[in-house]
């Protein structure tokens, strides 16, 4: 089984993704961004994509300076709370999805960032833990829920052996279903031993409603009815897939 590895994220990465999410993404999570760093709202005063980044940029590196200490202090205490717990869900993963980890991959890198969004990357095997968390226990719910698109994908590929790997990312359908079935496996009863806490859903999936059920609740209907996972994934592909004009792009 594979490892997390915890290290600040590098600063080309950071300020990526910082700018795509203050100005190409679709779904306004730039809020989000802006409740914890409201001074960022300057980067809209630039019109070219040069100087935004310079300035977002100069940004980070600023703020990492200031709070350089409670950075590290938190991956030293986001790594030992994870220790706690790393080994056995890993093995639960592996029970639930009926898949074994890759060999090919033995560390998992949690990237830790002062961006509260936290994307993942499936070639690269790595994601972004938000520094910050106002209760620290909380990064176990976003170790779990990145770390399980892993194997998922892992999963995915061995059920649907055609599928390309560019439907993974959003805004294709399969990513749509990756995102549901994530906090719905952490919300099954053998992954809150571990997490003690209902794992929570996009807000954006949570106001589609399909037969007079939001979709979390739909699609965990489907896998608590599941004669496999296999069975399981074919049912909740069909069914994303017949609905699919609710989901956005």
């Amino acid at each position: 089984m594979p490892s997390v590895s915890f290290s600040v994220v590098p600063l080309y990465l950071e300020v990526e993704w910082m700018h795509g999410f203050l100005f190409y993404n679709k779904w306004g999570w730039d809020k989000y961004i802006l409740k914890k760093h409201p001074a960022l709202k300057d980067a809209y005063i630039y019109k070219k994509k040069k100087d935004q980044i310079i300035f977002i940029q100069n940004y980070i590196l600023n703020y990492r300076k200031a709070n350089k200490l409670h950075i590290q202090n938190r991956i030293s205490l986001y790594k030992k709370l994870w220790r706690k717990k790393e080994t056995a869900y890993f093995k639960l993963l592996c029970e639930i999805l009926e898949t074994d980890w890759s060999k090919q991959h033995k560390t998992i890198k949690a990237f830790i960032s002062i961006n509260p969004i936290c994307p993942r990357f499936l070639d690269l095997w790595s994601f972004f833990l938000f520094f910050n968390y106002i209760k620290p226990s909380s990064s176990i719910e976003t170790i779990m829920h990145e770390t399980c698109h892993f194997l998922y994908f892992k999963k995915w590929k061995e059920v649907f052996k055609h599928s390309k790997k560019n439907t993974f990312e959003s805004p294709y359908i399969e990513w749509h279903l990756s995102e549901l079935v994530a906090p719905i496996i952490l919300n099954d009863p053998k992954i809150q031993t571990l997490l003690k806490g209902k794992a929570s859903f996009y807000a954006e999936h949570e106001v589609i409603k399909i037969k007079g059920m939001t979709a979390p609740a739909y699609f965990t209907k489907l896998y608590q009815k599941r004669k496999s996972f296999d069975s399981f994934l074919i049912s909740s592909y069909r069914e994303i897939r017949k609905y699919k004009k609710y989901f956005p792009v």
